[in-house]
């Protein structure tokens, strides 16, 4: 077998932009290998027989009357061609077949009457007729509210024409070069080729976009980037509904974009990391965006994150530690602080203003604030959002290229960063040991630091934040993933040493870096000197974690160190004052001495 190869888990499955443009005469041909059984149903021209017990390798979409849509479930027990109209799913081919083992199939339908090939070899037609006048096929891979596909598909192609055995003979184990006759559909995002309704599409870039319940702020984030300067016909969107319990499922019937819309569909909660490395999976770019699915995007936002890859491909680029925060509606889940923030945001528009006064008057529906035009005006949203300068100092401090910070790698945030396909390939993706919330995406960058890759903040490249109610445990869920980071990296000081931004008092991130620079610069021009310091302070970063633990509750440096070393530490640290060459380094020792 060849690559070009995908596994469904039995609970995700993957949408396609709907293969409207062909209807009664096309065909399918994959490579599969199934490892779940499943229900063979008696073949016949109307019934539900396709709602329970079903592998969907195809999911058949559902048409109105006088139309139906085309499916496929395949078991390792055989195979079913399945047909999805008003009130009605029936099987209208059924074969029982080996299907343990990769084999290679192929469905044709010639005006709405299908015939099965195996292995190049023509073994069955259909078992009842077909009773609707329009048979679309589907490109809803993997799955279907109704059953879906455990097992690998290799080499899946959709031709609006059909296939003759001798033509799936000769080509069968060949691979496509997207340029042949009749090919509607193919994908081998290996070799960058990506067919879509009979075009071959040069694909650039793909935003990576997970989503967890974040209906109708997702829907916001999808229309704008329909808005984008970049050519749309370069761009897709890899949406990854993980799970949702809200409206998101409408989202693949709602928009219409001018990019290729891929919607992933998860019925099982996996995470940030694992479902995104999904994506990653999938997409065809040669650029990945990742970015959350919350976001609203100024129209050159695309186009400046590509531009900074042409030349270059080791580079995270990302606007996120300028972000910006807009409210586009109002949430009955609102904190007091946020609606306090709200309030304030858009005192005085000419719009929201209105809308916030009922809210607070008592009518607790959640309503849309800003209409489309002012969404998606840059202009309007330079003017009515507002910021949390958490980071700004960072770039102050060491420039959009980080020189001399320690941390460069916290500019990869993925509700706005970038790099190349090759890069995220070569560092491994998103580590899916971390879940929850937080830090695997700065673990990534961690990662990519490691291997070499420049980090930019760009402030073209700076997207808004739409509010939305926060989750109780997202605090835990860190300082969880964050144990675990320090546990993946023992030896490393400074990830230790962010454990301080965990714990009560203030510390800035560029004075965590100007510590470990005033550190690591008296080590070196003092290396025999100072041992008793130099020990004390490595012993107290190695426990920084134990601490965050502890919730610093009765956390004293006392219960690890003996009177006479304590005095030679005060003793060296009186030196080190009196030099006044690393206040800085006094700072983090009173702070690591509290």
């Amino acid at each position: 077998m060849f690559g070009n190869k995908t596994y469904f888990d039995g609970f995700t499955w993957n949408m396609f932009p709907k293969a409207n443009q062909i209807s009664n005469t096309f065909t399918y041909e994959f490579w599969v290998k199934a490892e779940e059984e499943q229900l063979l149903d008696a073949e016949r021209s109307l019934g539900n027989d396709g709602l329970i017990g079903k592998r969907y390798l195809v999911g058949p979409n559902f048409y109105p009357y006088g139309a139906a849509g085309c499916g496929i479930s395949v078991g390792t027990n055989g195979i079913s061609v399945y047909e999805h109209s008003v009130n009605h799913i029936p099987a209208r081919l059924v074969y029982p077949y080996d299907f343990s083992s990769w084999q290679h199939v192929a469905i044709v339908s010639d005006n709405r009457k299908l015939r099965l090939y195996i292995n190049g070899q023509h073994r069955k037609d259909e078992g009842a007729d077909c009773v609707v006048d329009h048979l679309f096929p589907s490109l809803c891979l993997g799955g279907h509210q109704y059953g879906a596909f455990k097992g690998e598909v290799s080499e899946f192609r959709l031709w609006s024409t059909t296939r003759t055995e001798a033509e799936l003979k000769a080509n069968m184990r060949r691979k496509l070069n997207g340029m042949e006759k009749g090919i509607y559909f193919y994908r081998d995002v290996e070799r960058g080729i990506v067919v879509q309704n009979e075009v071959v599409k040069n694909i650039a870039v793909s935003m990576i976009m997970p989503s967890h319940n974040r209906c109708p702020l997702n829907y916001f984030s999808l229309l704008c980037l329909d808005k984008q300067q970049f050519p749309l016909d370069q761009m897709e969107v890899v949406f990854l509904d993980d799970n949702s319990s809200d409206a998101t499922a409408t989202l693949y019937e709602l928009i219409n974009p001018g990019y290729s819309f891929i919607y992933v569909q998860s019925r099982k909660n996996m995470g940030r990391s694992k479902i995104r490395n999904m994506g990653a999976r999938i997409a065809a770019g040669s650029t990945f965006i990742f970015i959350d699915a919350e976001m609203i995007c100024s129209p050159d936002f695309v186009g400046n994150h590509v531009e900074h890859h042409l030349s270059g491909d080791r580079k995270v680029i990302s606007g996120a530690l300028k972000l910006k925060r807009i409210f586009t509606i109002i949430d009955p889940e609102f904190s007091l602080q946020q609606i306090d923030q709200l309030k304030e945001c858009y005192s005085n528009h000419p719009v929201a203003g209105k809308l916030i006064d009922r809210f607070i008057e008592g009518d607790r529906t959640e309503v849309q604030l800003l209409p489309f035009d002012m969404m998606f005006d840059s202009t309007h949203l330079k003017k009515w959002n507002y910021s949390t300068p958490f980071y700004e100092n960072i770039l102050m401090n060491y420039g959009d290229k980080f020189e001399n910070f320690h941390f460069p790698w916290m500019n990869l945030i993925t509700n706005n960063a970038s790099m190349t396909r090759r890069l995220f390939e070569e560092i491994g993706g998103f580590d899916e040991n971390f879940l929850g919330f937080g830090w695997e995406d700065w673990e990534l960058g961690y990662r990519a630091a490691q291997n070499g890759a420049i980090f930019i903040h760009d402030d073209s490249v700076i997207n808004f934040h739409q509010d939305h109610s926060i989750p109780s445990d997202n605090i835990s869920q860190a300082r969880q993933n964050y144990l675990k980071f320090c546990e993946k990296y023992p030896e490393d000081k400074a990830v230790k040493l962010l454990a301080l931004t965990m714990l009560p008092g203030p510390d800035p991130f560029n004075d965590l870096s100007e510590y470990l620079t005033e550190y690591n610069r008296l080590k070196a021009q003092y290396p025999q000197r100072f041992k008793a310091f130099y020990k004390y302070v490595d012993l107290a970063i190695n426990l920084l974690p134990q601490r965050l633990l502890a919730d610093d509750k009765e956390f004293t440096m006392d219960k690890f160190i003996s009177k006479e070393e304590k005095a030679a530490v005060q003793k060296e640290v009186s030196i080190i004052r009196k030099m006044s060459t690393s206040p800085k380094l006094i700072e983090l020792y009173k702070r690591l001495s509290k």
